[in-house]
This record gives C-alpha cells, sequence and structure tokens, in this order.
C-alpha cells in the first residue's frame, strides 16, 4: 500500500489502467480468434466498410 496520497492516487490510476489494457486485449483476442475460426465473416466485414467508405464518398 502507498503512503503518501500522490502515491496511492498514482497506484489507483495505473491499477485502472491495466484493468482497462486487459480488458481491450481481450476483446482485440476474441476479434482475431473469431475472424480466424469464421475466415468467411472477414469477406462480409470488409464488403461492409467498403460500401461504407463508398457512401462517405
Amino acid at each position: 500500500m502507498a503512503k503518501l496520497s500522490k502515491t496511492s492516487e498514482t497506484s489507483i490510476a495505473i491499477t485502472f489502467l491495466v484493468i482497462n489494457l486487459s480488458t481491450l486485449l481481450r476483446q482485440f483476442n476474441c476479434l482475431f480468434l473469431c475472424l480466424f475460426h469464421y475466415p468467411y465473416k472477414l469477406d462480409l466485414i470488409l464488403a461492409s466498410s467498403i460500401v461504407k467508405a463508398d457512401i462517405k464518398a
């Protein structure tokens, strides 16, 4: 445990940072594994992103 207030605030901030990074890593891994397991979905995602880009232009 931190004894100074600034040190404890930093410790809490780092804890939240690590929790958020681990959540993002879990989501990225899930996305990667889903695309690896179902490769036909990648074609759908790419096709929809191309259509969205055409609509914006």
